[in-house]
């Protein structure tokens, strides 16, 4: 099953970069860095933190939140 969700996040994170024009390493660290400066206001956890991106929007979602 833990195979399966970091399948999922790879393809996930391919199709984002894709969307932004940017590499998949650029997202992740766009994504890292987002992570650390909001976790130093807001007590967030990695596996709770996701991030979307679009060519005019950035999304940031904690789990437990509605779209």
């Amino acid at each position: 099953m833990k195979s399966v969700s970091i399948a999922k996040n790879r393809l996930k994170t391919l199709l984002v970069s894709d969307r932004v024009n940017c590499t998949p390493d650029t997202f992740e660290k766009i994504k890292t860095e987002l992570f650390k400066t909001i976790s130093k206001y807001v007590e967030v956890i990695p596996e709770e933190f996701d991030v979307k991106m679009t060519h005019s929007y950035i999304y940031i979602k904690l789990t437990g939140e509605d779209s």
